[in-house]
């Protein structure tokens, strides 16, 4: 057999062409699958946010390089909701919240919810103005009216937030700053944001 036939040659060509379809065909698919898993994994399944496991793979892949801005948001008022219209309306409240708060954030501001009514934001190479810009955009579309179960329903948020530099980015300590500072907020009255400070006392109550 020689491949200067030219029948050879379509049939080698086919088979070459048939490979690389199928070859493409169930790389897409694997591509696929491999999305769904990331999405069942890392992504809250009532709002689309990243999980707590997303923010753990953050961390796993954060290479100190960048300076980093964390915000701790805790929706106020939410468990009244939940006691007044019950839980149905409580999710949607949050999918509703969570819609708007995709839209005040980029590549660069990255949004997890990691408990009932609790949420993160990570910011990437900050500037401390558009920290505080960001905090206040989250706020103003947390507090506006959501039409939920043929009726509006409000609640507003607080918001702690911790700022450092690359080298210096501590985990556990940003955390336990943004906490403070966020609790911080509650006790000024609600519905603002509070830039970490060394006189927040350190704790962990609940509001």
């Amino acid at each position: 057999m020689t491949f200067t036939n030219p029948i050879y040659m379509y049939l080698f060509w086919g088979i070459i062409i048939t490979v690389l379809i199928v070859g493409a065909f169930y790389i897409r698919k694997l591509r696929s699958e491999r999305a769904k898993l990331y999405e069942l994994a890392y992504r809250d399944p009532v709002t689309g946010l990243l999980n707590r496991h997303g923010l753990d793979f953050f961390w796993s892949v954060y290479k100190k390089k960048e300076n980093l801005a964390l915000l701790s948001l805790d929706l106020d008022q939410f468990k009244e909701v939940n006691d007044t219209y019950g839980h149905q309306a409580g999710d949607q409240l949050l999918r509703e919240i969570s819609k708007h708060l995709k839209q005040v954030t980029n590549k660069n501001q990255l949004a997890y919810r990691i408990g009932g009514d609790e949420f993160l934001f990570i910011m990437k190479n900050f500037d401390a103005n558009k920290v505080e810009i960001l905090a206040g955009l989250i706020l103003d579309n947390i507090s506006r009216p959501y039409y939920i179960q043929g009726r509006d329903i409000s609640v507003t948020g607080s918001i702690g937030i911790s700022m450092s530099q690359g080298a210096k980015v501590d985990r556990t300590k940003m955390f336990k700053e943004a906490d403070a500072a966020m609790y911080h907020a509650k006790r000024l009255g609600k519905n603002r944001y509070c830039v970490f400070s060394n006189n927040y006392k350190d704790n962990s109550e609940s509001e």
